[in-house]
Formats: C-alpha cells, sequence, structure tokens
C-alpha cells in the first residue's frame, strides 16, 4: 500500500469540502432549515463542519510552514486546483534558497500575533496606523499594503479639504 501525502490528503480533502458546502447551501435553498431531521442533528452538521474546518487549517499551517507547496484556484473552473512550487520549474540547488526567500518574505507581511483580542500596536504611534492595523485584524484578514496606502490617500485629501474649506472663509 502507498502512504498518501499531506498535501495530496489536503487537496482531496479541499475539494471534498468544497463540493460538501456547495450541496449544504443548495439543501438549505429548498428548505432544509424546515426540516425535522436537520433540526435534531444541526448541532452535530456544525460540529463536522467546524472539525473539517480544523483539519484543513493545520494542513494549510504546516504546507505554509514548510513553504515548499503553496496551492492555487483554477479561475474556470470551481473545484480544480492547482499545487505550485519551487521544486517544479527551479534547479534542486536552487530551489531551498527561493524557498527560504519566499518564507521571508512571508514573516515580513504577516500579521502580528493577537493576544486576547487586542489589536497590536503598531511600530510607529499613529492613530491612524493602529486603527488600520486594527482593521486588518478584526475583519477577517490583513489588509495589503496597496489599501494602506489608499486609507492615507483619502485622509490626506479629507484634511487638505477641510483646510482649504477653512482658509477660504
Amino acid at each position: 500500500m502507498i502512504k498518501c501525502t499531506y498535501l495530496f490528503r489536503e487537496v482531496k480533502l479541499r475539494i471534498h469540502a468544497r463540493v460538501l458546502t456547495r450541496l449544504y447551501y443548495r439543501l438549505i435553498a429548498k428548505g432544509m432549515c424546515d426540516w425535522e431531521a436537520y433540526q435534531e442533528h444541526q448541532a452535530s452538521i456544525k460540529r463536522s463542519f467546524n472539525t473539517l474546518r480544523c483539519i484543513l487549517t493545520s494542513y494549510k499551517d504546516r504546507r505554509i510552514k514548510s513553504g515548499y507547496f503553496y496551492i492555487c484556484n483554477h479561475k474556470n473552473w470551481q473545484h480544480k486546483v492547482f499545487v505550485m512550487s519551487p521544486l517544479y520549474y527551479m534547479p534542486r540547488k536552487e530551489a531551498p534558497k527561493r524557498v527560504r526567500y519566499l518564507l521571508q518574505r512571508r514573516q515580513a507581511y504577516a500579521p502580528p500575533p493577537i493576544t486576547n483580542n487586542v489589536a497590536p500596536h503598531s511600530t510607529h504611534g499613529s492613530i491612524l496606523a493602529r486603527f488600520v492595523t486594527s482593521l486588518g485584524n478584526t475583519g477577517g484578514g490583513r489588509l495589503t499594503m496597496m489599501k494602506v496606502w489608499l486609507i492615507y490617500l483619502f485622509v490626506i485629501v479629507i484634511l487638505a479639504c477641510i483646510i482649504l474649506f477653512y482658509c477660504w472663509l
């Protein structure tokens, strides 16, 4: 018997989870929430989805920590994914260097850890930077640098309009 790799198990489980979630939402659209059987087993269904989510998170954390592989979704087909790696297109001696470089970049852009649901303080004492950091941490994901710059630009334009308005009065 051949043992499957963690990456194969993650991709297979991720695809099955997508199909299962799609089926679940179709059944909800057909009125599954009114069924007596659903009412009885609703807690166990939610526990099953949470277990599936936790397993996928652990697979993803392990994959990201090693840094050799990353999964890309196909833009046209919903249930098709690609596994990409520097090992596929680089010589064997250069690929680990590239992986280390990618891991360093990922750590540089990773959001700081949150403890006790308190937003971390920024390195400079800007109130706007703390606000943007808290938005990124509680809004379901981190903000990209482009979004941060757009927020800064928006605030600067608003302040310039206020200054011009009061200068003309």
